[in-house]
């Protein structure tokens, strides 16, 4: 959010209209020093300078376990100090709140540095038998315990839900300054709207989360067999570049891996200390972090942040992705790297489980586009909806142009590629699988099995689609396999078999590893025919539609 408030005044404010001039407050514990994502996001947030960065570090030595010593003992502020921050200690803050104010007052004069107050408190503060304790983290304290806490606070035991006319008071007042400092905000805004009505306008549509569709209209569309096959990773890089300079709330970066993630923009340089107005940032290896930092900067209110790395380590940024979803925050997501085609780096480089762990989550979108036009589709989905975060995974590869794709079809999430008058059988394929899946197709159908393939880069939209519209893509009655370089899990409601991953995959040549696997068009030909034999000795194709699957709110559940 600091981040955001920087870039916002960088952008917009004018010598006489600082109208971005904001402070953000973190209060945090000592768990969330411990957890990881908090050094990643501190050591950027120092590395950056974010002066208007303020956090109160509420020290109690307590955790659920105990006391922090059982596992925390390291010196916090030379940690902090090691970041680039400005440290300060404030003690007895219960029995003084000057020392805290005073505290405070001074980090805002730091202007080149976060600030950190780390403030010794004791937990359960007034409890007889709990302060100090970790039974006072999470427990209630109980009747007897909290009538003899309010009496050592000078408050009557004997009333409940109860606030004091003089708290009330000092409320109230706090209320009053609140609307003085709104109305003259306000004012200023104003007199910034007269002076500057094509800013205000813009940063009206920002916070309103509106994108012209004229705007998107530029994303780039194909034509197969003119335009050169590319990897899905650099089509993805042409979306982005096609509207970034008509959306300046398209800010984010990429885990150091900007070259093999090919986000760049090239119409704005780096977000650094002394270049706040600039939208490309450098995270780092902070994958958390950075998926945090997008979050922080879309709930600041006029930001479509985008962030990107390898698709298997969104593994490490997982924790923020769900919170994305969880929190309605439109985050693009991009994820190169997105199967063993991406070769010789290895197991430890290749996804196999992530794709359908996304799947799984609520409220997201994954986009597996199969060249430049379905690229384009998630791209336009993705920025069209403001509340749902999008995942969109790039090949290394390059992938074959598909002669039926479009933007439009892309948006249903799964359309008919290749459509031959009386399937026999259907191949589902996504991103760099539907090339082999078409060539088969054309091999099976010379065999005298015509063959329909369909795309379905996004499942999630797919199953938006009508229950028309599904059916006429996928019939249910007709044999029926899909074809991922990913696990197999999820895939069974749509298909009657499935090519995938059951294994951890292999260092090698990424066309080499597909063919290992199976996903080259020759066994794809092979398992497909088994397929269709099989269904023809039993007889009869179960019908796929016969098996919905339902939510779990009413009725039963089918197995």
């Amino acid at each position: 959010m600091a981040v955001a408030e920087s870039n916002m005044a960088a952008t917009y404010n004018t010598p006489d209209h600082k109208i971005f001039d904001s402070h953000t407050y973190v209060i945090c514990g000592d768990g969330c020093l411990q957890e990881g994502v908090s050094s990643e996001a501190c050591s950027l947030a120092g590395h950056l300078g974010l002066g208007k960065l303020i956090v109160l570090y509420d020290d109690n030595l307590i955790t659920i376990d105990g006391e922090t010593d059982l596992s925390f003992s390291e010196d916090v502020n030379k940690r902090y100090e090691s970041y680039g921050w400005h440290v300060q200690t404030v003690s007895d803050v219960e029995q003084n709140l000057d020392g805290l104010r005073k505290a405070v007052a001074h980090a805002k004069t730091v202007t080149d540095k976060p600030s950190i107050i780390k403030i010794r408190t004791a937990i359960g503060y007034g409890s007889p038998l709990k302060q100090g304790l970790s039974a006072a983290h999470g427990a209630p304290l109980g009747v007897d315990e909290l009538a003899i806490t309010k009496k050592g606070y000078g408050l009557d035991p004997t009333k409940s839900f109860h606030v004091d006319d003089d708290v009330k008071a000092v409320y109230a007042a706090a209320v009053k300054t609140a609307e003085a400092k709104e109305a003259e905000w306000n004012t200023l805004y104003a007199s910034y709207k007269v002076a500057h009505p094509d800013k205000a306008a813009e940063i009206e549509r920002r916070f309103n989360r509106e994108i012209d569709p004229a705007v998107l209209a530029k994303l780039p569309t194909f034509v197969a067999g003119k335009d050169k096959d590319l990897a899905t990773r650099k089509f993805s890089e042409g979306c982005l570049n096609s509207v970034a300079e008509f959306l300046p709330e398209l800010m984010g970066g990429s885990a150091d891996l900007t070259p093999s993630n090919l986000t760049k923009i090239s119409c704005s340089g780096d977000y650094q200390k002394d270049t706040p107005g600039g939208r490309y940032m450098r995270f780092g290896v902070r994958e958390h972090g950075m998926a945090a930092i997008t979050n922080g900067m879309f709930a600041y209110g006029s930001f479509r942040p985008f962030c990107a790395t390898f698709l298997n380590f969104i593994a490490y940024a997982l924790g923020s992705v769900r919170l994305s979803a969880l929190s309605r925050f439109g985050i693009v997501y991009i994820m190169t790297h997105d199967s063993i085609g991406l070769g010789e780096d290895g197991p430890t480089h290749q996804p196999v489980e992530i794709i359908e762990s996304i799947r799984a989550m609520p409220n997201i979108k994954l986009f597996r586009p199969a060249d430049g036009n379905e690229t384009s589709a998630a791209y336009h989905s993705a920025l069209a909806d403001s509340t749902t975060p999008t995942v969109i995974c790039g090949s290394r590869s390059s992938c074959m142009s598909l002669e039926a794709s479009s933007i439009e079809k892309g948006l249903k999430g799964g359309y008919i590629a290749v459509d031959p008058s009386d399937p026999a059988l259907i191949l589902i394929g996504t991103g760099s699988e539907v090339g082999p899946c078409v060539i088969a197709a054309k091999n099976l159908a010379a065999a005298g099995i015509p063959t329909r393939v369909v795309s379905m880069p996004c499942v999630e939209l797919f199953l938006e689609q009508s229950e028309d519209y599904q059916k006429s893509v996928l019939p249910g009655n007709i044999p029926t396999m899909s074809v991922e370089a990913s696990a197999t899990h999820g895939w069974h409601k749509f298909s009657h078999a499935q090519i995938g991953m059951t294994t951890f995959g292999l260092s090698g040549n990424g066309n080499a590893l597909f063919k290992h696997f199976g996903f080259a068009h020759d066994n794809i030909e092979k398992q497909g025919k088994a397929l269709v034999d099989f269904y023809k000795s039993a007889g009869t194709v179960p019908d796929l539609n016969l098996r919905p699957v339902l939510n779990n709110i009413t009725g039963p559940s089918f197995h």
